[in-house]
């Protein structure tokens, strides 16, 4: 092979760092972005619109739609259902309230029942708008350098393909979301979608009971809407994380020029530490970023998980029997999904599920929900990721 044909180091590093985001974001996606319009506006051109050098995004649709296999799941009497989830977000608001002790601004109304193509249209240009400062702060750095060319045709081919492929086995998994619009200039209050074909399919194949099942993922949602918008200050702590994150890759991407040994480096002094290899990448500032957006999404999916089931042990007859058949589900995922959630960062958001009930269980049993309730007093009173771990450390700061 001649130096001609061999692949430029930089791009090598940048697509590096940009696959490490497309697992970042592949995380969170499925539980926080919003689309740009109302999801019934969503389209294929709307994504297409929005192609850039960098990533080919009518690619990552095809492959995402393909992945998905959407046309074998459609959704069963969606009337009935779109009644029944209204009725059950309805229903789990006062619940929540009280537990909480919060009220929302007004009653939560913005729920969607998506099947898996709806789902990936919407998430697609949430995907297109969280990669956005990536491709902006690429190409500032390419603009940069007077040698560089953008991205090629198959390297915009090839990133698209591992978005949609990322996307698309979501979109066969996720059960819920809570959409958040982040990075946006203008705050947008977020949505609930239920992918019902997905419920239909884990509520039946394991036996589950129809409402309670629903309910039961309904108060993890909602629990969503309420730690973001009851507590203003946690949807601004959160973006201002991300845009410091986005600030400090501007500041890598400008350091490509020096080549791939940094990445290489950083990866071999890694070796042996029990870190996920997105965090073998991180430089120390971002690893300091990083750690506090762990801590933060830790607190909220561990709330609302301990409050799914808090408040559902009291309220669903069947919930011991959800309890333990979701669970022999979690243990049983084949050798494939192991893998596709260890390379894609899902693995980090399992462990912030459970690092993060574990705290908010050991802070209730320990001192009450009131006491636990302090954490969304303020960023100040958010627990590090070592008090997470060790909760009885945020209990004596907090006393």
């Amino acid at each position: 092979m001649t130096r001609k044909n061999q692949p430029d180091f930089k791009q090598i590093g940048a697509i590096l760092l940009v696959g490490m985001m497309a697992g970042a974001g592949a995380r969170y996606v499925a539980s926080r972005m919003r689309p740009t319009t109302a999801p019934s506006d969503t389209s294929g051109p709307a994504v297409q619109d929005q192609v850039s050098r960098l990533i080919d995004w009518e690619q990552a649709r095809k492959v995402a739609l393909r992945v998905a296999q959407w046309e074998q799941a459609p959704i069963a009497d969606r009337a009935r259902r779109r009644e029944q989830y209204a009725r059950l977000v309805a229903r789990s608001q006062p619940l929540i309230a009280n537990y909480l002790g919060v009220e929302l601004a007004e009653p939560f109304t913005r729920v969607y029942i998506f099947d898996r193509r709806e789902w990936l249209e919407a998430n697609l240009l949430s995907f297109a708008r969280l990669f956005k400062p990536i491709e902006e702060l690429y190409h500032r750095t390419a603009r940069s350098r007077p040698n560089s060319q953008a991205f090629s045709a198959l390297n915009q081919k090839f990133l698209g393909a591992q978005v949609g492929f990322l996307l698309g086995f979501l979109a066969r998994k996720v059960l819920g979301q809570y959409d958040l619009s982040l990075l946006s200039p203008e705050p947008t209050p977020g949505s609930l979608y239920f992918i019902e074909p997905n419920i239909a399919r884990v509520q039946q194949g394991l036996g589950l009971h129809d409402e309670e099942f629903r309910l039961w993922i309904t108060l993890h949602e909602m629990t969503h809407a309420y730690e973001f918008e009851a507590y203003g200050w946690v949807r601004d702590y959160f973006q201002s994380l991300l845009q410091q994150y986005f600030d400090e890759m501007g500041r890598q991407l400008e350091g490509l020029r020096n080549g791939f040994a940094t990445f290489v480096m950083r990866i071999l002094q890694s070796r042996g530490a029990k870190t996920h290899w997105i965090e073998s990448m991180l430089t120390p500032r971002q690893r300091e970023i990083f750690n506090k957006l762990q801590a933060l999404m830790s607190i909220v999916e561990g709330y609302s998980n301990h409050i799914m089931n808090a408040i559902g042990r009291e309220l669903l007859p069947t919930f011991d029997q959800i309890e333990a058949r979701i669970h022999e589900r979690q243990r049983n995922r084949s050798l494939i999904e192991q893998l596709f959630y260890r390379l894609t960062g899902m693995s980090l958001k399992m462990e912030q599920y459970q690092q993060g009930e574990a705290f908010v269980n050991a802070v209730v049993e320990a001192r009450g929900p009131t006491f636990a309730s302090l954490v969304w007093k303020g960023p100040e009173n958010l627990p590090t990721m070592e008090e997470i771990r060790n909760p009885r450390k945020w209990i004596e700061r907090m006393s």
